[in-house]
């Protein structure tokens, strides 16, 4: 069964392939005053079954699928101030080694009246995806990616550390990965990722 090693690496991948193939498709996103997560979405499951040859989850009963979406991961009740017993994620995909998955949300902020709120939800997100458990699956990674339009690119840097700051308090260290979407200086992109 196929799989991904690394969360950050394959979504800087498919920016890259975004941006060569669709880079009017980028001003279009530039040019948004609110949210395309769910655009976002599907475009990434898509592009993982294509350009990785991922077998998308279907409805057959089947548990040998590589890449699906919306999935309830269970939470380790451990933490403090933990709220809920699962946290539904945005995109699961097998490791590469067939041991275990890796968990995504996706947040896609913009600057304006709004971005401290969905810069709190994407701090909220890395926080709870921290704090997986392994009690019915195996975690190998828990991720937070983030679209930020209209930020700078100093301003991503501080709201991006403002994430990870959050979610570390009480938790795994979290790498992080920044990258731009093609040759835009108000579009960037970051992943955060949590090693299990």
């Amino acid at each position: 069964m196929p799989g991904i090693k690394d969360v950050a690496v394959e979504f800087a991948a498919f920016v890259d392939d975004l941006c060569t193939e669709r880079a009017d498709l980028i001003d279009s996103i530039a040019a948004l005053n609110n949210g395309f997560e769910g655009w976002l979405k599907l475009e990434f499951y898509f592009w993982l079954i294509k350009n990785r040859k991922l077998r998308a989850a279907i409805d057959d009963g089947s548990n040998d699928r590589d890449v699906g979406m919306e999935y309830k991961v269970a939470l380790d009740q451990r933490h403090a101030a933990m709220d809920r017993k699962t946290k539904q994620c945005d995109l699961w995909v097998r490791n590469h080694d067939e041991n275990g998955f890796h968990f995504i949300e996706l947040k896609a902020p913009f600057f304006n009246g709004n971005r401290g709120k969905m810069i709190r939800s994407a701090a909220d997100d890395l926080w709870y995806m921290s704090r997986l458990t392994g009690a019915h699956e195996q975690v190998v990674t828990g991720s937070t990616i983030a679209v930020g339009i209209r930020f700078t690119g100093e301003q991503w840097a501080a709201q991006v550390e403002s994430v990870r700051a959050y979610s570390e308090t009480t938790s795994k260290p979290v790498s992080v990965k920044i990258g731009s979407l093609g040759k835009h200086q108000r579009a960037h992109w970051a992943a955060l990722t949590v090693q299990y």
